[in-house]
């Protein structure tokens, strides 16, 4: 498979759809395969279970999150779409994380170092900010987060393109996105 996209917003008019609309089209414009994994759409059961943890002797993961966990090695390119709220990703993202990115699928303890599991996949992150551009470049948790304490922790090289002021969507702010959305794809094709 070519891209897998895991878009993460409730269906609603705004930002993060016409991301989404936008990355299809440029994938289409491509000719690239790929496949749009709406967690909210799909009704994403984002809570771990206690028999899902990976410190229990034997976890389980479930056909779904086994899947799923197939979808992401076969694909090798990640894109997430998702807003930031109170600094981090929703929830239902977070579970996805907690439940999809295992031990021993996506990464491993080598002597109590954190190796890398994915290393053949790499990601490209589109979040979106009700704060200022200028805030949102000052604030970079929510980047630090989804790039390095999650993504690299993995392997996974990630760009993440993070757009602030996403409150009002008018066409000069789609002009900005479209035009935003296609250099950064055609940069990581």
């Amino acid at each position: 498979m070519g891209t897998l996209v895991i878009y993460a917003h409730p269906k609603t008019q705004g930002h993060c759809p016409w991301i989404l609309k936008q990355v299809e089209l440029n994938l289409k414009r491509m000719d690239e395969e790929y496949e749009v994994i709406d967690l909210y759409k799909r009704g994403y059961n984002s809570v771990l279970k206690a028999e899902e943890l990976y410190t229990a002797k034997k976890y389980e993961v479930s056909e779904e999150n086994k899947k799923i966990q197939e979808k992401i090695k076969s694909s090798k390119k990640l894109i997430f779409i998702y807003p930031v709220w109170w600094g981090t990703m929703p929830a239902i993202l977070k579970g996805f994380f907690d439940r999809v990115f295992v031990a021993r699928y996506a990464f491993k303890y080598v002597k109590g170092v954190p190796i890398g599991l994915l290393k053949d996949v790499k990601a490209l992150v589109f979040i979106t900010s009700g704060a200022h551009e200028t805030l949102s470049r000052i604030f970079q948790s929510p980047v630090k987060n989804i790039k390095y304490e999650i993504l690299r922790f993995c392997g996974i090289k990630a760009k993440v393109v993070q757009f602030g002021n996403s409150r009002e969507l008018d066409d000069k702010r789609k002009n900005m996105i479209n035009k935003k959305v296609a250099k950064t794809i055609s940069r990581f094709y």
